[in-house]
């Protein structure tokens, strides 16, 4: 019998000084993804394309786009390909939503991370506080 895990999902808001459009770029773009979050990235924006990036640590996070609204929202499923801790985040196990709400000259991001591992949770909503603020955040409002 396997036993149940328990999920939660983090959610984070940032405001960022640069448009949907740009912000919705740096989400599905490989040369873009790899700028602020990894080494190297693979994109197909489209339902059932790749999302792949691979990290300057050395991790693969791996899933595949469900829906995309350009420039407006994005869902992606979200796991790990090497997985020290198990299976419990296998690619595709958890989902990642993007909403960019333009406000002026700035764009408010919402990330909700679903159905992760509760056990997971605290390091990554410290990883994406970090890739979201001190990444993306700069690399965006500088494009």
């Amino acid at each position: 019998m396997t036993q149940a895990i328990e999920t939660t999902t983090i959610e984070q808001y940032v405001r960022i000084a640069a448009s949907a459009e740009t912000l919705w770029e740096f989400w599905t773009q490989p040369d873009r993804l790899a700028e602020w979050w990894g080494t190297s990235a693979e994109a197909v924006a489209e339902p059932g394309g790749i999302f792949r990036v691979v990290m300057d640590s050395g991790p693969i996070m791996r899933g595949e786009y469900l829906e995309l609204d350009a420039p407006n929202r994005l869902v992606f499923s979200f796991g790990w390909e090497s997985n020290a801790s198990g299976e419990l985040m296998a690619p595709g196990t958890t989902r990642v939503e993007i909403t960019l709400t333009p406000d002026g000259d700035e764009t408010l991001l919402v990330l909700r991370h679903l159905d992760i591992p509760a056990t997971h949770a605290p390091d990554h909503a410290q990883g994406w506080s970090h890739f979201i603020i001190d990444c993306l955040s700069p690399a965006a409002s500088a494009a």
